[in-house]
């Protein structure tokens, strides 16, 4: 029997901010039992710390800069038509994704889902789909507080009979306060990390009898800000065992791109595209340890959720013949050298992302590996436990020697890219299993730094003399790898 794959991703979660690695209020049971009986790949990183771009990759198994997608705010047109799930289709899958979705920018969402510029409210009642290859499709969107609810997370929430406006503040007329942090009044039940739970569940029960392999993708939207965060979640957590994040040190942004000091000053000015930069930046003004709180929360409820969908896997016996993947988009800097969200801060902070995948009739428990790795080579690996071949033009490595423990790595170095902007900014960083290289398009500057020794990335050794040959060393690698991204195209099969 071809496997069934259930990929669950959440939106800016640290890859620190997981119980398992003993980090302090993170309670995740959940993720524990996956990493303990499968793989927790403690060198992940995203093709790119912004939303859109990521998200894209994971749709497509392609970088940023082959499929275009470069930053949030962009909208693809056309939008990729050979997809994972439509690819998965073509193969005999039935496809589903519940939840963020967030492949074009927010204001066309609504119309590129379903081709109506904008489609009334009781649209969402009996339209399920499809959408970008998946057969199966309900939405939301925005993140707790700083929007209001749409698409078929809406229609649950009118469903349920409570006056769920009261939750929402621009219901309200209000702005929503990006500074807001604490517990949240919503009801648990109510909130979308339960919604997405439960119609993920809805459809395991539905499918639990076929034949027919199933691909869905369960997509929360927490533990991205605003950090609030619903009860009991929020008080639950022990803030006296809380560890916040160093602040900025004077001095400690000299020897970067300027971009640094701007991040920190909330200084962006004018842009090329009239939009504010996409990126970390300082906030004097966030309550630092309710914020930590509220995140925590937010992921042990996200994790009581993912034991909700693993109860109905064994329940309907479908969990020997599934493989779970845990992923996240990119990472939150969380107060860390003065800096909040993420972007063009080359920290592992925002580039490193948990990993966690679990099969326990596929896969042997390994527990934690070294082993680098990107979600863009997820697409390439479900491909191939599926059976399927992969398109000429999908990136990425197939993860699957190292999940069925045949090797003890598939790749040597990773790539992470950024471009904020059409032309302002463009940054590529290269991560081996000891160092970080980080080189910008427009500047001859630029940020090494020996993760080994310094994992905060303190020290940087770009012009560092004695570090010169191992600078060279990793431009060469760079360039290597950029090579090795670009496509097989069909073979030549004649002389001319």
């Amino acid at each position: 029997m071809r496997p069934n794959i259930l990929l669950i991703t959440s939106d800016q979660h640290r890859a620190d901010h997981l119980g398992l690695l003993g980090t302090p209020g993170f309670n995740t049971p959940n993720f524990d039992r996956m990493a303990r009986e499968g793989v927790h790949f403690n060198r992940a990183y995203t093709p790119c710390p912004i939303c859109t771009p990521c998200r894209v990759s994971l749709l497509t198994g392609q970088y940023p800069s082959r499929h275009g997608a470069y930053s949030i705010g962009v909208s693809l047109d056309p939008f990729p038509t050979t997809t994972l799930p439509a690819v998965l289709g073509d193969a005999g899958y039935h496809t589903a994704l519940f939840g963020k979705h967030h492949f074009v920018r927010r204001d066309d969402e609504l119309e590129h889902i379903t081709g109506i510029k904008n489609p009334p409210a009781d649209f969402w009642k009996t339209w399920n789909g499809p959408y970008v290859g998946f057969q199966e499709f309900q939405a939301n969107t925005g993140h707790t507080i700083n929007n209001l609810p749409e698409a078929h997370y809406r229609q649950f929430l009118e469903v349920s009979g409570r006056d769920y406006k009261q939750w929402f503040p621009q219901y309200r007329d209000e702005e929503y306060d990006y500074f807001k942090t604490g517990p949240w009044a919503i009801p648990p039940e109510l909130h979308d990390s339960s919604w997405v739970a439960q119609v993920t569940n809805d459809y395991l029960h539905r499918h639990a009898d076929d034949e027919q392999p199933w691909f869905c993708w369960a997509s929360f939207q927490d533990p991205h800000e605003p950090f609030v965060c619903p009860e009991p979640w929020y008080s639950q957590v022990d803030d006296d065992a809380l560890q916040t994040y160093p602040e900025h040190q004077d001095g400690e942004f000299d020897d970067r791109h300027e971009i640094y000091r701007r991040m920190h000053e909330r200084d962006f000015g004018p842009l090329d595209d009239g939009n504010r930069m996409p990126s970390c930046f300082g906030e004097p003004e966030r309550p630092v340890r309710d914020s930590l709180r509220a995140t925590a929360g937010m992921v042990n409820f996200l994790d009581d959720r993912l034991g909700a969908i693993f109860k109905m896997l064994e329940e309907t016996g479908q969990l020997d013949n599934t493989l779970i993947v845990y992923t996240t988009d990119h990472g939150e800097m969380h107060g860390n050298h003065g800096l909040w969200g993420k972007g063009c801060a080359a920290y592992e902070d925002v580039q490193r992302i948990p990993l966690l995948a679990w099969a326990p009739g596929l896969i042997p428990a390994t527990g934690t590996t070294e082993a680098l790795a990107n979600i863009v080579d997820l697409p390439r690996t479900f491909l191939q436990f599926a059976g399927v071949d992969a398109p000429y033009d999908m990136q990425g490595a197939d993860l699957s020697p190292v999940l069925r423990r045949e090797q003890e790595t598939v790749q040597d170095a990773v790539v992470v890219e950024l471009r904020p902007t059409q032309s302002t900014l463009y940054q590529t960083t290269l991560v081996t299993a000891s160092h970080k290289l980080v080189v910008y398009r427009d500047t001859d500057e630029g940020e090494l730094y020996d993760l080994a020794r310094d994992p905060n990335q303190y020290r940087n050794l770009w012009n560092d003399a004695d570090s010169r040959d191992l600078r060279d060393t990793l431009m060469r690698r760079l360039v290597r790898a950029n090579m090795e991204r670009e496509p097989n195209f069909n073979p030549r099969v004649s002389f001319a």
